[in-house]
């Protein structure tokens, strides 16, 4: 298990305890006095939660939004509860999508014209400040109306109080300073508290939305302060020059990450570590490349590596199992991960990953002819793009 999903478990546990208690102490003492019957009163519920979901939802969006914009960023979409509103070619369009988050997803971009550095801090804060003024406003009323004099306030109030809950459920998922299943704002805040991290930051989101318009070759700056954030613009960087075969480039730079592992995430330097023995196994004869793996690749970062369920990790597994190990039980293993994690690989890298996949594919057929894995190859459709309309004179 990945250390996010477990610590996603924990969080999503947290938030569970707290709703059960919750539930057991203060939402059964109102509903013994709410003089509602036991269907209304879990109507009541029910549109308290929903009214919560949505309304705090609405809340943090418009936090990101109105932070992004004190931060010097301009927006390029907004997302809330997978409805999707976003620009193209100058007009706001909708559409349904999914979304990097609990309840939504502002993705934002640095702008060109900012005379100073973007700061991400607005943008990551607002949303909880939001919910703060929120929470204020919901206890000053509960403070005031929480009598039985008035039994429609009374009830309100209540009803107020179930939607503060929902929204500090969602605060305590979104404020926590490390990676769960999703980007958090507590996590991305921790990312930036020094100038390098800020600067590779809104490098990574110039180069991201760079890379979903359709641009190619992409120029992507590298960092030589190695933390998780400037490694994944290395990473990003490594990726452009895989794609052009200059082997010795990527190396370097690989080697930069790697030399910063007391910094960087497990995962990170797990990653960078496959990028190492795959440029390795193929730029070496496979001697030397088994050499570099007996005496540099310890036995726990063969394991990480073969857990690893991204398409760097498989195609690199692969290569170990089949150029160095011999094994073709564990080609197979890694064979049958491809599909599902090709899948969920971000659509602008995909391109390049079937082809360094297949590559690695073909390696291993040509060594190992009788084991027949070149009918495994990943087989990349690019979608032909849509043809603009054209403008009425």
């Amino acid at each position: 298990m990945k250390k996010e999903d477990a610590s996603g478990i924990i969080v999503y546990l947290l938030i569970l305890a707290i709703a059960v208690v919750f539930g057991i102490t203060v939402l059964r003492e109102h509903s013994a006095s709410s003089n509602m019957d036991t269907f209304v009163y879990i109507l009541f519920i029910l549109g308290a939660i929903l009214t919560g979901i949505l309304l705090n939802s609405i809340l943090f969006e418009v936090g990101h939004i109105l932070g992004a914009k004190v931060g010097r960023y301009e927006i390029v979409s907004v997302n809330i509860l997978g409805l999707l509103w976003y620009k193209e070619e100058g007009k706001t369009k909708f559409k349904f999508s999914g979304y990097d988050g609990l309840t939504g997803e502002t993705v934002i971009l640095p702008k060109k014209e900012a005379k100073k550095e973007p700061n991400p801090t607005p943008y990551l804060m607002f949303g909880t400040l939001f919910y703060l003024v929120e929470l204020i406003i919901i206890i000053v009323l509960f403070t005031l109306y929480n009598t039985k004099d008035n039994m429609l306030m009374y009830n309100i109030v209540y009803f107020l109080l179930v939607v503060a809950v929902i929204g500090g459920m969602v605060l305590i998922y979104n404020i926590l300073p490390f990676k769960l299943d999703a980007m958090t704002d507590g996590y991305r805040m921790r990312m930036t508290t020094n100038s390098a991290n800020k600067k590779a930051f809104n490098e990574l989101l110039r180069v991201q939305y760079a890379i979903n318009q359709g641009e190619e070759n992409v120029e992507v700056a590298t960092f030589s302060e190695i933390t998780n954030f400037t490694a994944e613009l290395n990473l990003n960087k490594v990726y452009t020059l895989l794609d052009k075969k200059e082997f010795e480039e990527a190396e370097k730079l690989i080697d930069i990450i790697l030399a910063g592992k007391s910094t960087i995430s497990e995962k990170v330097y797990t990653r960078a570590r496959a990028q190492k023995i795959y440029i390795n196994i193929f730029t070496k004869p496979i001697e030397e490349a088994k050499e570099f793996y007996d005496k540099e690749v310890p036995m726990d970062e063969r394991r990480r590596i073969s857990n690893d369920i991204s398409m760097v990790s498989i195609r690199t597994y692969l290569l170990m199992s089949g150029i160095l190990d011999g094994s073709r039980s564990e080609c197979v293993i890694a064979i049958n991960n491809v599909r599902k994690c090709f899948n969920s690989t971000p659509k602008q890298r995909q391109k390049t990953e079937a082809n360094l996949f297949n590559e690695a594919l073909a390696k291993v057929d040509e060594l190992h002819p009788t084991w027949k894995l070149g009918e495994y190859k990943v087989v990349f459709e690019e979608k032909p793009e849509k043809k603009k309309k054209e403008k009425k004179k």
